[in-house]
């Protein structure tokens, strides 16, 4: 999956991203990928130094993390954030991962 992400001015940072098919992903008859699941959620999981500080589960392709989260965390200087396209046959896809800084 594509990942990128974007800082509003108050602090709040908004995560995108451009799902994956695991079926069916060579038609170009529509815009886009069939799911190929029976439900579409993704798996986030923010990293401070290799510790897991906060994971969801989110539902769409997209995720906002409040600057007040961020803070009750503890981030400071870099972290990292990973997300996976989530299947209920096989559990988590492969991460894709983005390093950013406070």
């Amino acid at each position: 999956m594509h990942l990128v992400a974007s800082r509003a001015a108050n602090g709040d940072l908004t995560l995108r991203w451009i799902r994956r098919t695991r079926i069916d992903g060579d038609s170009w008859q529509s815009t886009e990928v069939p799911l190929g699941e029976d439900h579409e959620s993704y798996q986030v999981r923010v990293y401070l130094n290799s510790a897991v500080v906060r994971e969801q589960v989110v539902t769409l392709s997209e995720w906002l993390y409040p600057a007040a989260q961020q803070m009750a965390d503890g981030l400071a200087g870099t972290f990292r954030i990973d997300v996976a396209q989530m299947s209920d046959r096989f559990g988590p896809g492969l991460y894709r991962r983005i390093e950013l800084a406070v």
